[in-house]
């Protein structure tokens, strides 16, 4: 099986939290990012490794069992994906981060690289869109394979009209991770027990939890696994290296994040 991660921001959590779940339900998975290789909890290759080469590099390991592969705008421009077909597609958001490169000048542009991503899903898969980016849920119009949602408010527009649809949606609701399912309500965690979140303060990371937890519960993991697994994935300089690290000192505390566009940075 074959998940794929694209996006703006949080392609990187996204993935290993995604990996910690699969690998936490017994996979052996093989996961890239843009910090390199890893196989379980090995680092096989140091590095920004989120092109179609590190892609092939775990789906050619023969001791791998499942892929969690972050597949950033580059790599797609350069030389394509690395896979043909992928099990779910997960597109965190939709944001100006590299505009003016490689004629990829609007959001519109950056939407159809992305995008390439969730039109090599399989027709009984899943594409993973935030319905709280309108770019994202524009560009998802398009798709032919099973989409589901996630979104930061249960009652937004988009959120509402997904859900009335029939959709999947996650959402966050109460203090809670949770899944709709038209009227069903399955909550999966208190927001505040997922280290991630550092207590339900840190929203983006939230949304992240909510895009890696809709996925998981698309390819068939049970909710309590789901919910265990985001209570053990501790962030922190081993597990999210450069993603919001907090280093306390006795009379300070130091913040490390790889903010690198304005989104990243008011997050």
């Amino acid at each position: 099986p074959i998940i794929a991660v694209t996006g703006t921001n949080g392609k990187t959590t996204t993935t290993r939290l995604l990996s910690h779940i699969v690998k936490n339900c017994g996979y052996r998975v093989g996961f890239t990012t843009s910090d390199g290789i890893y196989v379980q909890n090995h680092m096989m290759e140091k590095g920004d490794t989120t092109g179609p080469m590190s892609a092939e590099y775990i789906l050619k390991d023969p001791t791998v069992e499942f892929a969690v592969l972050e597949t950033a705008r580059g790599g797609i421009l350069r030389a394509g994906l690395g896979f043909s077909r992928c099990d779910i597609g997960v597109i965190t958001n939709l944001q100006g981060d590299h505009l003016g490169i490689a004629d990829i000048d609007t959001i519109k542009d950056l939407a159809n690289v992305k995008m390439v991503v969730a039109r090599s899903i399989k027709k009984d898969g899943w594409a993973v869109i935030n319905a709280d980016c309108e770019a994202s849920v524009k560009a998802a119009r398009e798709l032919d394979c099973n989409i589901a949602y996630f979104s930061m408010d249960e009652d937004s527009p988009n959120a509402r009209k997904f859900s009335k649809e029939g959709k999947i949606v996650a959402v966050y609701e109460n203090g809670f991770v949770t899944i709709k399912k038209g009227s069903w309500k399955i909550r999966i965690e208190k927001v505040n027990l997922v280290p991630l979140t550092m207590g339900g303060k840190a929203k983006f990371m939230i949304a992240n939890v909510l895009a890696a937890a809709l996925a998981a519960y698309l390819w068939g993991f049970k909710t309590e696994d789901i919910s265990l697994s985001l209570q053990t994935f501790i962030p922190g300089a081993a597990q999210t290296p450069g993603r919001m690290n907090i280093f306390e000192f006795r009379k300070f505390k130091v913040l490390i994040d790889f903010a690198h566009n304005p989104a990243g940075y008011l997050g």
